[in-house]
This record gives C-alpha cells, sequence and structure tokens, in this order.
C-alpha cells in the first residue's frame, strides 16, 4: 500500500511539472510573439516630465490600435505601417502619477508606480559616469542619509553603433535612492537631483547616459559632424563600413598582425637602451608631455623616448632613485641597458631604484618604452617629478629628449582605434541618445571636456555644435543645457604655462553665448594627481545653482562665481574689475594667489594682488609697464582663492588673446 501511495505521489508531482514546463512555454511563446513593445527608458518606476505634453511611444502590428491609459485619461492612436506608434499625453502636475497600462485589442502593458516631476538627461565622460560608490567613505554620511523615493534614476548601457538606434538597453532600471541603490547613480547627477529636491519638493528624474574618456564628437549625429570634416571622413569612410557582428573577429586579426610586429620591435628596442647608441635620426623633442601635444595628435601604439643626462665622479657607480611623472599608459624604463621596472598604471607616479654599478661618470642615458591604446600617450606633464636623485644631488631631466615612433595600433580601418571604437564620431549619438530623443525632458547636465583637451581651439567651435544638435534633434526648444568647467587637474608647469586645460575651461566658458546655457566652474574642487575628483557634491550643486537660475525662476540669484568685467591698466599696475559679485568678493586665505601679470612681451610672472573693496589691483617689481592678466591659467590652480559672499569661486581668465 506504501509503495501504491508513493506512486500515486510521483504521478502527481510529474503531472505538475508537466503542467509547469507547459505553462512556462505559453508563457515564452506569448513573450516572444508579443507585438507590443516599449523602450526601454519607459518602464515601472519611471519619473515623466511635469508641464509638458508626456510622450509615450513604442511598437505593434503595423494597422493596429494602441490605447494609452494613464491619470484617468484615455488616448489612443494607429501604428504606421512599420508598426511605430506615438501618443502624446496631456501635461500633468508634479506628484504621483500612479500606473500606466498601454494596450491592444489582445495585448496590455503596465506600468506601475510612476512620478511626474523633472526629468534631466546627465551625459559626457567619466566624472559624469563615476558612481557613488568610488566616493563611498567620502560621503558616508550622504549615503546612510540618501532614502528619497521622490528621487529616482536609470542608467543607459555603454552601447556604441553605426547607424541609429530606436531602442538600447539600461544598465539599471528605474529605481529610486537608498543607500544601496544611490551606490550605483552617477555621484556628480544625484548631488544635483538632491540639491533640485531639496528646494523644489518635487519627483526628480535621472536618465544617466555617460562613458567615460570619450570625446564630444563621439556625441555627435551623422549630418552634424559634417562640419568637422576629418571626423566626416572617418565616419564615412571607415566607421559605417564596419559589420559590428564580427567586431570581435577584426579585432583578433588586429592582435595577431600587431603581436607580430611586436616581436620585431621589441628586439630592436634593446640596442636603443644603450648609451651610445647613435640616435640622431631620431626626432627631437622635450619632456615631460604626451606626444599629442607635441605633434602626434592621432598617435596610439609604441614609442621609445632616449634622454640623456650628466652623472659626476662623486655620484658615479652609487646607488640612486629615478621619478618619473605618470606614463599613459604602461612604461618599461632602462637606464645604459639596465632593466629598472616597468608599471601598468596610467595616472601613477614611477619611482624605480638604480642599482650601484648602473650610473657612469659623464654621459648617461635614460630609455622609456611606452604603450598606449588610446587617448593622451606619453610622460605627462609634470617638471617636478622627473629627477634623478643621487646621495649628493637632484638632477632635473626635464628638456631635450628623442622620440623614435616604433608601431601603431593596425586597424583595417583607417582612422579607427578598434580597441576603443567608443572614441569615434558619431558611435555613442548613435547607441546611446538617439534612442532618448523621443522622451520629454527638462533639459541636460553635461560633464566632458577631459577628451579634448589636447584640441582646444577646434572645441570652440565643436561643443556649441553638439548643443545645438541635440537642440534640434530632441526637437524640444532650446532646453536647458548645463556643463562642468574643467576642474584642476595635473601639475603645473611654470609660468608662462602653455596649458591645454586653461585653454579648454576657456573654450567651454564661450560656449555661454547660446542662449539657456549655464556653467559650473571647479576649479577649486579639482585635484592635481587625480582626473576624477571626490569632490562632487560642490559639482552637483553648482549645476543646481545654474538651474534655479536659468530654469526655476530666480532669477535674481547669485548663481556663480565672479567674472572679468574689464581692466584698467596704470602705469605699474592692473586694476580687474568684476561682474557677478553678489554681496562682493572675498579672499579664502590671507592673500590673494594664482594672478599672473606680463608687459607687452607677455612673458608672465606671479603677481601681488590685493583686493580693495570688489576691485582687485595686481603688479609684480618684474613688469614695470603691465599690459597683460591671468586668473586661475594653469592646468591645476588649486590656490586660486577668490570667490563672492555666496561661496561660488571666480572664474579663470586671461586678457592676452
Amino acid at each position: 500500500m506504501e509503495y501504491l501511495k508513493n506512486l500515486k505521489s510521483l504521478k502527481l508531482i510529474k503531472k505538475r511539472k508537466q503542467l509547469s514546463v507547459l505553462l512556462c512555454c505559453i508563457l515564452f511563446a506569448n513573450y516572444v510573439n508579443a507585438s507590443l513593445k516599449l523602450p526601454s527608458i519607459l518602464s515601472e518606476n519611471m519619473v515623466v516630465q511635469q508641464g509638458k505634453p508626456i510622450h509615450i511611444w513604442g511598437w505593434a502590428d503595423a494597422g493596429q490600435k494602441v490605447t494609452v491609459n494613464f491619470l484617468n485619461k484615455m488616448y489612443s492612436t494607429i501604428t504606421d505601417k512599420k508598426g511605430k506608434w506615438n501618443v502624446f499625453l496631456a501635461s500633468a502636475k508634479a506628484g504621483n502619477g500612479g500606473d500606466m497600462t498601454i494596450s491592444t485589442t489582445d495585448e496590455k502593458i503596465e506600468l506601475k508606480n510612476i512620478l511626474v516631476g523633472e526629468v534631466w538627461v546627465c551625459s559626457g565622460q567619466s566624472n559624469m559616469e563615476f558612481d557613488l560608490n568610488n566616493f563611498k567613505t567620502f560621503y558616508a554620511n550622504e549615503v546612510r542619509n540618501s532614502a528619497n523615493d521622490n528621487i529616482r534614476f536609470a542608467t543607459v548601457e555603454n552601447t556604441f553603433d553605426n547607424k541609429e538606434r530606436e531602442n538600447t538597453s539600461l544598465r539599471i532600471n528605474w529605481t529610486s535612492v537608498n543607500p544601496q541603490t544611490v551606490l550605483k547613480s552617477s555621484a556628480t547627477a544625484y548631488f544635483f537631483a538632491r540639491k533640485l529636491y531639496e528646494r523644489l519638493h518635487v519627483p526628480i528624474g535621472l536618465v544617466i547616459s555617460s562613458w567615460g574618456g570619450t570625446p564630444a564628437e563621439s556625441w555627435m549625429d551623422s549630418n552634424a559632424i559634417k562640419e568637422f570634416k576629418n571626423y566626416a571622413s572617418v565616419y564615412d569612410k571607415s566607421i559605417k563600413k564596419i559589420d559590428l557582428s564580427k567586431l570581435n573577429e577584426i579585432k583578433a586579426e588586429n592582435n595577431r598582425q600587431f603581436r607580430q610586429k611586436l616581436s620585431v620591435a621589441a628586439a630592436e628596442f634593446k640596442n636603443y637602451t644603450a648609451i651610445n647608441y647613435d640616435d640622431s635620426q631620431w626626432e627631437s623633442t622635450d619632456l615631460p608631455g604626451n606626444w599629442e601635444s607635441k605633434g602626434h595628435p592621432d598617435f596610439d601604439g609604441i614609442a621609445a623616448y632616449r634622454i640623456e643626462f650628466k652623472i659626476s665622479k662623486e655620484d658615479a657607480g652609487k646607488e640612486a632613485t629615478l621619478h618619473l611623472p605618470a606614463v599613459d599608459d604602461i612604461d618599461s624604463t632602462y637606464i645604459n641597458g639596465v632593466f629598472l621596472g616597468s608599471q601598468t598604471v596610467w595616472n601613477e607616479l614611477r619611482t624605480y631604484k638604480i642599482p650601484a654599478n648602473v650610473l657612469v661618470e659623464g654621459k648617461n642615458c635614460l630609455t622609456i618604452w611606452v604603450e598606449d591604446d588610446q587617448g593622451g600617450g606619453g610622460l605627462n606633464s609634470d617638471a617636478p617629478n622627473f629627477f634623478i636623485e643621487t646621495p649628493s644631488t637632484k638632477i632635473p631631466l626635464k628638456g631635450n629628449a628623442k622620440l623614435k615612433l616604433l608601431l601603431p595600433l593596425l586597424s583595417t580601418l583607417p582612422g579607427v582605434n578598434l580597441s576603443g571604437i567608443q572614441n569615434s564620431p558619431v558611435v555613442l549619438f548613435n547607441g546611446m541618445i538617439a534612442p532618448l530623443l523621443p522622451l520629454t525632458i527638462r533639459g541636460v547636465i553635461w560633464y566632458q571636456g577631459e577628451a579634448n583637451a589636447d584640441r582646444y581651439v577646434e572645441y570652440r567651435k565643436l561643443f556649441p555644435a553638439m548643443i545645438t544638435n541635440w537642440r534640434k534633434r530632441w526637437q524640444q526648444g532650446n532646453f536647458p543645457f548645463l556643463f562642468v568647467q574643467l576642474a584642476s587637474f595635473n601639475p603645473n608647469e611654470n609660468e608662462p604655462e602653455v596649458s591645454d586645460w586653461a585653454f579648454l575651461r576657456e573654450a567651454q566658458a564661450m560656449t555661454r553665448y547660446l542662449p539657456n546655457t549655464g556653467m559650473a566652474v571647479t576649479v577649486d574642487v579639482g585635484d592635481k594627481n587625480d582626473i576624477h575628483p571626490k569632490q562632487k557634491k560642490e559639482v552637483g550643486e553648482r549645476l543646481a545653482a545654474n538651474a534655479f537660475k536659468i530654469v526655476y525662476g530666480y532669477k535674481n540669484e547669485i548663481a556663480a562665481g565672479p567674472t572679468l568685467n574689464k581692466t584698467i591698466i596704470n602705469k605699474n599696475n592692473i586694476a580687474i574689475q568684476y561682474n557677478n559679485i553678489g554681496s562682493g568678493l572675498v579672499v579664502k586665505g590671507d592673500t590673494l594667489h594664482s594672478f599672473t601679470i606680463a608687459g607687452a612681451d607677455k612673458k608672465f610672472y606671479p603677481a601681488i594682488a590685493t583686493l580693495s573693496g570688489n576691485t582687485v589691483v595686481v603688479s609684480s617689481d618684474k613688469v614695470t609697464h603691465p599690459v597683460y592678466v591671468r586668473y586661475a591659467w594653469a592646468s591645476s590652480p588649486l590656490d586660486a582663492n577668490l570667490y563672492n559672499k555666496e561661496g561660488f569661486p571666480a572664474e579663470p581668465f586671461r586678457t592676452d588673446k
């Protein structure tokens, strides 16, 4: 009897399993065959824009009737020949929107827990992309107290394409912030949203679409890029021809060919490390500094440097220490043919011990093998960390050097680095912006520019062209576009400094001729040794200050720091008058810093600067007839300390244009 009872139980279990499998198959078949679909950005827990017609769109069978129900109103439309459909819902007030249903005669999608509020797209490169998890210790209190169902975000998956996509994937679906989820949000975007919510008390939705290390031209569409013929040529002749389904195969073949040539280059390099190797046919250059700024803006691959230096009889044969700036990306370093070490972290200083009996009296030679697969390549512009320390002295290495480009990265496509294809023109617009264009938004916040710093002149046209392009394609007028001016990074050179970052900041500031644009100055919250400074709270809140003034009606408020109004040249000094002084100018610290002054020869010297009322007066005993003045004109002007009483830093400027 017990046997029969067990047998019946087994049969019952088997039938239940069969029924479950059948049910799963039916559900899966229905899912696969479902014709009613929504883009990924329209989903449960989303925030939709208040005060504007709300665009809802998707796909179904051609000729089908689609009905949308939201906030007790019904909207209907018929799909076109390609199955696309669009409806614009009536504008709604901020608050809890409840649920939304989208249905056809035989299918229904229900989106629960929708809020109505302010929707901002958050884009750019790594300083927008970096999530709060990278700074969770620094912002431990903010993370602990972050729970707020009215601040929500969705993050677009990093995606490139050579044609515009209608839809994209989300790496993070719409979610509200709490101590766990906020760690996955862009830190800059979160602090922007938090500040907005503190004052507006309406739901805030963030659509985060960013990718570290990418240039502005990657975020423009194929029509906008036509104005920039070099990028248009790369896109038309190379990018559009790539079969992305075979990209991994193409990369593998390129890598195989590259490795074959690499072994030959490595064997030749051994000869280059000898003291007396004849490098007279090599290119003359100066170090430190990346090779993009020394005449090779498009080179990625492997190069070699040789730097000669002298050693005294006293230090010959003794142990010493070599100090190198950060090397982008990988170095293998030799002195007089002896290997000292290698490091693979692109933004870290190098320190190598020089063993006894390596250094010789008289001429010695430092040889560096450098590998770079994308972006900047070579030695960082950090002269103070480029020297040899012997028992008796410190030998600076800044100055003349020899350079040989050994092996470029191979690509079957001209102008395309397949290992960094996301940096190619147009591809990120296609993959990460085009799918968002139908979305009703309030505006955009943008943090980018690092990847374009060595092309700062071009950026004066490129950046405003990108903003204009987005506004044209979004078809929502001149929506607010708020951006971050580059923070401090890289050690400063001695004056007069030729700083790509200073010029790029100037290009960003020039973009404000476009309507409804605002800029957050952040030179005071950077880090000269880290391109990803941790002080993201100030960045987000300064963007929010721009939003309050430009977007939300607080037009009489001060939203930024002092900006140059005019200069008055006196006999032996220059008086500087400012706009945007707010309640008045203040100095953080005892004395003003970061002003330099020059005569007609444009040779700049550190200036003595004093604050008199709301005027700054600068002078130098080395400049008897001053003509030009600069402020915070350096890669990393962290000592710049002029503010208005509202707490916003003064904007960098120069008068020697």
